[in-house]
């Protein structure tokens, strides 16, 4: 029974944990209804800063797990700030046959997050759902198709830009003069500030 996911947590029995490599465990989740958790998360206090550093958390379910085999969860986090509030973006998910996972946030390939270098006060929520193992298939498909296409976005805009930067303008509108070896020359530049930093492409504003 699904209802059990509340019943749980409401008689103190802990099911579900999360945490940060080198932080404390949490799995003090609290129910919102039969099928949904929440969990805030204030930084500094229980996460690293800046926030855009953590790149990866640990969630799992703990023995006794009342998850049926028919269900999983969809993680997914919020950023709240004095400054923006993000919309709820997927974590991850689990099941009983995958009952522990490393999930990366991106948080430092997002805009606001990496951005963000304020001291004041922030808190990550977390909420959590119940979902069936079809819906779970298709969220967590449709995200990473999404995911690609966002990046290959990045990578081409990344290139534009780079080939706009040599044009003079003389070619006239909607064309542009560029070197002959302007691939080999952007890719030789990619590759080094990828090294230095893997996501910098990301961070492009423009």
């Amino acid at each position: 029974r699904i209802t059990t996911m509340a019943s749980n947590n409401s008689n103190g029995q802990a099911f579900l944990g999360f945490v940060v490599p080198g932080g404390p465990v949490r799995t003090d989740f609290t129910p919102t209804d039969s099928t949904k958790l929440t969990l805030t998360l204030n930084a500094p206090d229980d996460l690293p800063t800046p926030l855009s550093s953590v790149s990866d958390v640990v969630c799992f379910l703990l023995p006794g797990s009342p998850i049926p085999p028919t269900h999983g969860l969809l993680i997914y986090w919020q950023v709240v700030t004095p400054d923006f509030t993000t919309g709820f973006e997927l974590l991850g998910a689990l099941t009983q046959s995958r009952p522990s996972d490393v999930f990366r946030t991106n948080w430092s390939q997002h805009e606001q997050i990496s951005n963000y270098t304020s001291s004041s006060h922030a808190r990550v929520v977390l909420g959590v759902s119940m979902e069936r193992l079809e819906e779970i298939e298709n969220v967590v498909a449709h995200q990473s198709q999404n995911t690609r296409l966002f990046v290959a976005q990045k990578i081409a805009n990344d290139l534009f830009q780079y080939m706009q930067s040599f044009d003079s303008g003389t070619a006239g509108e909607g064309k542009l003069v560029v070197p002959t070896n302007i691939f080999d020359r952007w890719m030789t530049r990619f590759t080094s500030r990828y090294r230095q930093d893997a996501n910098f492409f990301m961070k492009n504003q423009n």
